[in-house]
């Protein structure tokens, strides 16, 4: 049965598979308590929605009381291509959103994976697919099935595929053989990815989510402190600076690694161009602009505060203009915000 389900994830487009119990010993005790842990000390920031589902993120058999095992899954998104910024007037793009929302791409080769597997088979079993958007606590389970270890950036390792990579999980009641947690503890004395974070979010194995420019620029929805605004650098959605200063990941860029799944190499948005950015009118114009894109997240309030900030931050001077007008937006965040550039930058 493993086997065949490996063989079919494999030709579906997936790099890496596991299998878990449906609570593993790590999660029942280290998983759990680390979690809590975050939580207790408001590492989560705003993100409230990581508070809920409470015992649902380690006991799957609370979500679906017939859960005997768990699929895991990671796709590589990785691309080795070097694209650099076309001017001051672009902002950075993480890697992960260069290509088409993931949410609907890993189900959907889930979604295939689970009906071959039953053609296969030549049975009906239960499954349930999430990939990100779930009660259940993935990293745990995929640290604990060994689909990789837990790096000090807080990111699931794996020996060949690094960390840019996509989880997604199938609960089934099928009986699967589990695997192992990883022993290897890959990072050592390596501090790099702690040492290379601008706004020192994080910790050896530990995430201040309130301090990351990921979070910042995504899941955040309010007036960036303007301490942490100035070390953003040029990135306008996410950051991939612990990623990319890793070991673990040099490897891929050393060897031109691309991924095999062309949702995520094919229509590259590395870089967004900060003027049509700000220029987008409203809310309806933003989802149309970016539909099936990642961007959605952040929205047109927290896109629009990004590239004003990235403009301020590469000193775009000739996009003064364009700021300027977002003084008047509706949205207060916006405003404020422009607000702020316009006074930094003739100052």
């Amino acid at each position: 049965m493993k086997n065949l389900i490996k063989e079919i994830a494999l030709d579906v487009g997936f790099d890496i598979i596991s299998f878990s119990s449906k609570i593993p010993p790590i999660i029942k005790n280290d998983v759990t308590c680390n979690y809590s842990n975050w939580i207790a000390n408001s590492f989560n920031g705003d993100m409230e929605y990581l508070k809920r589902y409470g015992e649902k993120r380690f006991d799957p058999e609370l979500i679906e009381d017939w859960v005997r095992s768990i699929i895991l899954v990671g796709a590589s998104y990785f691309n080795s291509t070097k694209f650099d910024s076309p001017s001051e007037e672009y902002g950075r793009v993480s890697m992960y959103a260069w290509g088409k929302d993931y949410h609907f791409v890993i189900k959907s080769m889930l979604q295939e994976l689970v009906d071959r597997l039953k053609k296969e088979i030549g049975e009906d079993f239960k499954y349930r697919i999430f990939s990100d958007s779930t009660p259940i606590y993935e990293k745990g389970f995929a640290i604990a099935s060994g689909l990789g270890f837990q790096g000090k950036n807080t990111c699931v390792i794996n020996l060949r595929l690094g960390s840019f990579f996509f989880i997604g999980e199938v609960l089934t009641n099928l009986e699967i053989e589990p695997d192992s947690e990883i022993k290897f503890k890959g990072c050592g004395s390596c501090t790099k990815c702690i040492t290379s974070c601008p706004t020192n979010a994080l910790g050896a194995y530990i995430l201040d989510s309130r301090k990351c420019i990921s979070y910042l620029t995504i899941e955040y929805k309010n007036i960036i402190p303007e301490d942490l605004a100035l070390k953003m650098r040029d990135w306008i959605f996410g950051c991939d600076i612990c990623q990319e200063v890793c070991p673990f990941n040099k490897q891929l860029y050393i060897k031109k690694f691309l991924t095999r799944i062309s949702h995520f190499k094919d229509s590259v948005m590395s870089f967004l161009n900060l003027k049509e950015i700000m220029k987008i009118p409203s809310n309806n114009q933003f989802r149309k602009f970016f539909k099936g894109r990642p961007f959605i997240r952040a929205g047109r309030r927290g896109l629009i505060r990004n590239a004003i900030i990235v403009a301020v931050n590469n000193n775009a001077r000739r996009l003064c203009e364009e700021i300027a007008k977002l003084r008047q937006d509706d949205d207060e965040i916006i405003s404020k915000t422009a607000r702020w550039a316009i006074d930094r930058m003739s100052g």
